[in-house]
Parts: C-alpha cells; sequence; structure tokens
C-alpha cells in the first residue's frame, strides 16, 4: 500500500494567511516579473525559466492559481514559484509574498524555529564582529593578505569578508554583550565549552572570516582561512540545522541571477577563486565549499541551470575532485564542460597573473565536455592502450554517452571514442545498443517531454492521472472508485500518495483542493498536482469511461489473484507440503468471496 510521505504538516502560518495572500495577488503579475506571459484564450504562456527551450511550454492559469511546465514538468502555485525561482523553502515565500501582499504574519512561537532564528542573528552579529575587526586597527595583517590577493574593497564589501582576532574568547565575550545566551553561542557552533575549566572559547582564531549565505542571503556559517601556514589551513563551522556543506555552494546568493540570465555556472574549489572571478565580473560562479561536489549541491544547482563549467585547479588532485563533480552533475542531467587550468594553478592565479580577456580566451578554447575530460583523464593514466583497456575506457563513459539529449552530440562522441581508441565506431554502437537501449530507460522522461509538448491538447495524459483529476473534482467519483477498487491501484507511488491524503481531508471539494495544494508544496508534489489540476474542467473522462477503468482493474486484479494463487498451489505441490495445500484449497474459496465482495485484493 502507498504511504503518505510524512505527517500531515500544518503550515507554520495558517491556511488562512496563505489564502488572504492569494487573495491579493495574482500570480500572473507574480511570474511576469520573470517570465514574459502572452495570453492564449484562458491561459498564459512563456519560456520556462528553470530550464532551457526554445518553444514556450510554459503555462500559467490565474483561474486555477496555478502555472505548470509540460517541457520539465515543473509546476505549482504562487509560493512554489518563489520557492523554485529563488532557492527559498516554503516559510520564506511565504514571507516573501506575504510582504508584497501588505499581509502581516502572525506565528505561533515554535521553540525549534526560535532558535534557528536567534542562530541566524548570531551568525549576523558575528560577520559584524569580523568585520570590523578586519577594518579596524588590529586588522592590518587581514587587510595586508587581501591587499596581497588583490582583492578589492568592493569584493571585501560585497562577500561580507572578515577577520578573527588572535585571542581566545574576543567573540564569545561579544555574543553575550549582545545578549545571547551561551546555550545558544554554542548551538550556533562559533563557540565551543571547555567541560574541564567550565569555560568558553572562539572556534576561529586568528583566520580571515568568509561568511557563507544561503540563497535567500541568510549567514548561515563561515569559513574561516590561516593567515600563517598552520593547519588546518581551512576550517568550517561544523554541521548545525542550519548549515550541511554537502547542501550549500558559496557565492551562490551573490551569484544566481547571473546564473539564470546566463544559463551557466562556473564551479570553482575554493573561495578566493569565486571572490575574484566575481571581482572580474564573471559573476555566475560558485564554489563547492572545499569539499567534493554532492548530489544536494547538484541538485541545488538545478534550481538555476542545467549548463555547468568546471574549473577546478589544475594539479592531480583537481582533477580528481572534477572526475567526482562530473558524476554528481551527469546524475542530475547536466550538461557539463571542463577547463583544465595550467599545472598547479588555480582561476584566481591565472586571473592575477594574466588577466580576464586571457583568462575567458584560454576558457574559450580549452573547454571540452565531460566525455572528453574522462577519456583524456584515462589516457593519461595508460598511454598504451590493450583491449582490456578500451573496454574499460567504453564502458566508464557509457552513461555519460547514453545521457546526452542530442542524437548528433551522441554519435559526435562515439566517433571521438572510436578514433581515440582505434576500433571501428560500428564496434561502440552495437556495444551501446546491446546495454539495454537507453532510450528506453534513462531517456523514457525525455521522450514523454517531447511528445507532451508538441502535443496541443495535451493529450499524453495518461489514464490513472485523468482518473486522480476527476477524483480530484468529484467526491462522487471519489467515492465510488474508492469503494469499488480502493486507492491503490496508481502505478505511480506519487499519484497514490495524493489521493490518499485527498480522501482523509474533511470538508467539500474547494476546500479540500485548497488544502491539498499547501500540503503539496511542503511536501515537493506541487509540480505533480499542477500537472493534474491543468486538466480541472476539462471534461477528459464522462462516466462511462470511469465505469471502464473500474471494470478492467477488477479484472487485472482477478488475474493477478489467480496467479499468485496457482504460484502458491504449485509451490506447496512442488515441495510435497500436503497439509498445508489441503488447507490453503479448503480456505481458497473464503478469501476468494473476501475479495469479489471487496471488489479488489
Amino acid at each position: 500500500m502507498h504511504r503518505i510521505v510524512g505527517e500531515v504538516m500544518t503550515s507554520y502560518y495558517g491556511n488562512h494567511l496563505i489564502d488572504d495572500i492569494e487573495a491579493k495577488i495574482d500570480i500572473v503579475d507574480v511570474i511576469s516579473e520573470t517570465v514574459n506571459l502572452t495570453r492564449k484564450g484562458n491561459r498564459y504562456w512563456g519560456i520556462c525559466p528553470f530550464h532551457a527551450e526554445k518553444t514556450p511550454s510554459f503555462s500559467v492559469s490565474a483561474e486555477k492559481n496555478m502555472f505548470y511546465c509540460f517541457g520539465c514538468h515543473t509546476g505549482g502555485n504562487m509560493f512554489s514559484f518563489i520557492m523554485k525561482r529563488d532557492g527559498v523553502d516554503f516559510k520564506e515565500a511565504i514571507q516573501i509574498l506575504a510582504a508584497r501582499a501588505g499581509v502581516k504574519l502572525i506565528t505561533a512561537p515554535r521553540k525549534k524555529d526560535d532558535k534557528r532564528a536567534r542562530v541566524f542573528e548570531i551568525n549576523k552579529k558575528a560577520c559584524e564582529y569580523y568585520s570590523q575587526y578586519l577594518l579596524g586597527d588590529r586588522g592590518k595583517a587581514g587587510r595586508d593578505y587581501f591587499n596581497r590577493r588583490q582583492v578589492s574593497q568592493k569584493s571585501i564589501q560585497d562577500f561580507k569578508l572578515g577577520l578573527a582576532p588572535q585571542e581566545w574568547d574576543c567573540l564569545e565575550k561579544y555574543l553575550i554583550k549582545k545578549g545571547f545566551s551561551h546555550d545558544d553561542v554554542v548551538f550556533s557552533g562559533l563557540i565551543k565549552r571547555n567541560e574541564n575549566r567550565n569555560s568558553f572559547y572562539d572556534v576561529f582564531r586568528n583566520r580571515l572570516m568568509f561568511p557563507i549565505l544561503n540563497a535567500s542571503g541568510e549567514i548561515i556559517g563561515f569559513g574561516g582561512r590561516v593567515l600563517d601556514e598552520s593547519l588546518p589551513k581551512y576550517l568550517n563551522t561544523a554541521e548545525t540545522d542550519l548549515f550541511a556543506k554537502r547542501k550549500n555552494l558559496y557565492g551562490l546568493y551573490q551569484g544566481k541571477e547571473f546564473i539564470r540570465k546566463s544559463n551557466e555556472a562556473i564551479l570553482v574549489e575554493g573561495y578566493m577563486d569565486c571572490i575574484k572571478l566575481h571581482q572580474s565580473d564573471i559573476k555566475n560562479t560558485v564554489a563547492s565549499l572545499g569539499t567534493a561536489f554532492t548530489a544536494e549541491q547538484a541538485s541545488l544547482l538545478l534550481k538555476y541551470t542545467e549548463n555547468v563549467l568546471i574549473l577546478y585547479d589544475g594539479d592531480e588532485a583537481g582533477q580528481r575532485e572534477t572526475l567526482k563533480a562530473i558524476d554528481a552533475l551527469s546524475d542530475k542531467g547536466f550538461n557539463i564542460f571542463i577547463a583544465s587550468l595550467p599545472d598547479k594553478m588555480d582561476p584566481d592565479d591565472f586571473l592575477n597573473r594574466f588577466g580576464k580577456e586571457e583568462f575567458l580566451g584560454f576558457i574559450k578554447n580549452n573547454k571540452i565536455s565531460h566525455i572528453e575530460f574522462k577519456i583524456t583523464s584515462y589516457l593519461k593514466l595508460s598511454p598504451e592502450l590493450n583491449l582490456e583497456d578500451k573496454v574499460k575506457i567504453i564502458n566508464l563513459v557509457k552513461r555519460d554517452i547514453q545521457r546526452l539529449k542530442s542524437e548528433l552530440d551522441k554519435d559526435f562522441h562515439i566517433k571521438a571514442l572510436a578514433r581515440k581508441l582505434m576500433v571501428e565506431e560500428n564496434l561502440i554502437h552495437r556495444e551501446y545498443i546491446s546495454a539495454g537501449r537507453y532510450k528506453e530507460k534513462e531517456g523514457i522522461l525525455r521522450k514523454k517531454t517531447e511528445i507532451i509538448r508538441d502535443n496541443k491538447n495535451y493529450g499524453n495524459y495518461s489514464l490513472e492521472e485523468k482518473i486522480l483529476a476527476a477524483i480530484l473534482e468529484d467526491l462522487d467519483i471519489l467515492s465510488k472508485v474508492k469503494n469499488s477498487i480502493g486507492l491503490d491501484f496508481f502505478a505511480k507511488p506519487e499519484l497514490a500518495i495524493i489521493a490518499d491524503y485527498y480522501d482523509k481531508l474533511p470538508g467539500e471539494v474547494i476546500s479540500r483542493q485548497n488544502e491539498l495544494k499547501i500540503w503539496a508544496t511542503e511536501n515537493n508534489l506541487d509540480g505533480i498536482l499542477a500537472r493534474i489540476t491543468f486538466l480541472f474542467g476539462e471534461n477528459y473522462l464522462d462516466k462511462f469511461q470511469i465505469n471502464s477503468f473500474i471494470q478492467d482493474t477488477k479484472r487485472k486484479n482477478r488475474e493477478l489473484l489467480w496467479q499468485k494463487v496457482f504460484e502458491r498451489l504449485d509451490e506447496l505441490n512442488i515441495h510435497g507440503d500436503f497439509n498445508n495445500l489441503l488447507s490453503f484449497i479448503l480456505n481458497l474459496d473464503t478469501f476468494l468471496n473476501n475479495f469479489q465482495e471487496g471488489g479488489r485484493s
């Protein structure tokens, strides 16, 4: 049985406030700030801001207060749109739209959220303290360092850079004076407790401080770099409720709009690399917080672009990290390119030595696909290839080639691979076909996307989707389907989860639908619900079709039941378990009667 993911969630602010905001703001006005919309019939259409396309497949319905892209399947309400556009959570989206609507937010106090709010405030005060210290009389060593690295005063301000004092407890004393408790400052990860001495000390001492911001611009943690050669060279805020390295990207807040506009992100390794590229007006740059690039970071980046240029250090370690980043990005369907800098150089070194124009020219002339990079990396390790090596390389890049969206790109890389390995091209083609027909596996979503985009009547909706739309619009249909075949017949678990939740809601259709939209947004099901919602009022199914579906489902259930019965009989017979075989046969009639009365297994 499909189950609802997690508990039924209640909005932090209450559904009446959500209703107030939606009553005062038009979703078309909200989305028009980002997307150029054209009215066609009762809907508005435009180029989707969440994936690259030439033909508009992004639709907005003012009547339904929903949007949906028939290309990338992103959808939801106005809160979903703000969440996806700005990279914020549901609560933050409510705050943004409430401010726009002039709706006052009244929240019930919650201990966990209060504590998080205090940590945000502590981080903000700590950032101010580090910044003032850098610019003050005792901050000369930090200022000298940034001068040597050619970091401008504007970059220091834009990235809120600072300096932590050398003393043990300067920040701790400062924060306590500001009214924070020792429990809160320890919880923030900036202060530690010395249990033996019953005292407290600063985590960051005599370090250049790099505040780490989330996509909304709130400070969630810090990175600190030593001024001398002591170790560790870099130190990050410990993992907290607010901060997890694997889930965040340095420079995203400053660069997200430039990433969206250019439809490409440049991925670098370090804080300084990111800052210096921004300073050179290459602002679509983010850094991976000194850790191996993760699947969570790839998901975060996917909110802004599908295209990434990896620009890691030119040393051996940088090349290894590039391969790891390729795997994380490839799993999410990114278009990936790599520009390998000269050995032992990072982007900051290159910019300092050669300047912006030379830097951009180098990237343009040396940018290669991630597949070419993988092949080249392997060839460096094994310049003399035997048959086993060639098979390894083919397997190494097989999935990457299969995931390419363009048949021309696939053909180009297969030709290049054949040429570099000095094997027949048709042998590689044959290898790919025997591997499992990637078009039927990883490419299936893309094929469905193309069909939907080309079909002006959206006829590619599945029968199950049409049934769910009918259920969500008519409580009589919900009751009929539920009593006849239950709500577990959906092949797609998300559809079953939505139907199950909707069934448990009190009230009439409109109130249920409104509650469902909020719940779907909180549970990341808003895209699927938006797709279904766009069927409302279209009369895709009549009573005959619904009855036919119910009868077909009953027939399939009976066939499945008898299949299981015969399998069980064969199993008991083969093992000679005659006592259980007899018991099973005697109880079979009761079992079948129960099944037929319920209309389902």
